[in-house]
């Protein structure tokens, strides 16, 4: 019978597969495919028993059932705890229930877990307000707004507090940003107003507390309408 000639190639692959199977190389693959199977799953499971319990918290956090939903935070945080967001909301129930330096604390660790989401520095930055300290909480919407330039609210936010300051020409650009990206942000035509009284441009201030009137006659907030026209009639006489 004549010789079947055995070509290199297959020699070469005929001696791997005999090589691995003979030192049992399959059941240790079989081995790590199972762990990494076991892993996958775990990761899985983590990933929807925190979405759930996150969720259900966010509901809470909606309805102004706060006590709730801080549970339903503090148990995503307890299952996971590099979860960012659970922190950020836990902290924004703290904060309605009068607990603002706990919830600077919150707010703060989201920021360490994840430091390129904007809401949370502005939310920081609104808090730090709150307490008064109007370094801090420049730097933090200074943060926000440089990882999203389009935050009209926290231009006016900084626009307030450097209003406050007495750094009027700061304030000034902060309110005409928070207009440019938010045509119908009545609060930010009053205040813009209120600067350019300080800036003694009379006529300037009267067209923006006359567009802040109609703007809050439009949209419901009579409180706010009747301060705007009474800003009116002081400047008319």
């Amino acid at each position: 019978m004549p010789t079947i000639p055995i070509f290199s190639s297959q020699l070469v692959v005929t001696t791997i597969v005999q090589s691995i199977e003979a030192l049992g190389f399959p059941n240790i693959a079989g081995r790590v495919f199972s762990r990494e199977q076991a892993q996958a799953r775990q990761e899985a499971n983590l990933k929807v028993n925190t979405t759930k319990l996150y969720t259900q918290g966010l509901k809470n956090l909606e309805q102004q059932e706060l006590h709730p939903a801080i549970q339903y935070f503090t148990a995503t945080i307890k299952l996971n705890p590099q979860f960012a967001p659970a922190y950020n909301d836990r902290g924004v129930a703290r904060y309605r229930l009068g607990h603002t330096q706990s919830a600077i604390e919150d707010l703060t660790t989201a920021i360490e877990l994840n430091p390129y989401r904007a809401k949370y520095y502005s939310n920081r930055g609104f808090m730090l307000t709150r307490l008064k300290d109007y370094t801090a909480a420049i730097a933090d919407y200074n943060s926000a707004l440089m990882l999203n330039p389009n935050l009209a609210q926290a231009y006016f936010n900084r626009g307030s507090i450097r209003l406050q300051m007495e750094n009027c020409l700061a304030a000034l650009a902060d309110f005409e940003s928070a207009i440019r990206l938010n045509r119908d942000f009545a609060k930010a035509y009053f205040n813009r107003g209120l600067t350019r009284y300080k800036l003694r441009e009379v006529q300037g201030a009267f067209e923006d507390f006359q567009k802040a009137a109609g703007l809050f006659k439009q949209q419901g907030k009579m409180d706010c309408y009747q301060d705007a026209v009474a800003k009116l009639r002081k400047l008319w006489y």
